[in-house]
């Protein structure tokens, strides 16, 4: 678990040092994020990933979480606690 945490930790200390970065440069986000052109491409890779989730992804998440996670672990917990 304390990978996992790090991990995360150095993820936030990246993003702010890049943030630091970028306004030292001169870069504002509201500037490049307010483009229409990045707007439109921000779009398009979220229908993209919308539609990976829905065509390749829902079914096994679902499958994992009813199968494994619902069948095993909680009615199993609930049978401990009862």
């Amino acid at each position: 678990m304390q990978n996992r945490t790090a991990g995360f930790i150095k993820a936030v200390l990246v993003i702010v040092i890049a943030l630091i970065v970028l306004g030292y440069f001169g870069f504002r986000l509201d500037d490049i994020f307010g483009r229409e052109a990045v707007a439109h491409n921000l779009s398009v890779a979220w229908g993209f990933v919308k539609m990976v989730w829905n065509n390749y992804l829902l079914r096994p998440t679902l499958w994992i979480w009813n199968t494994v996670i619902v069948e095993l672990i909680w009615n199993n917990l609930r049978q401990l606690l009862n």
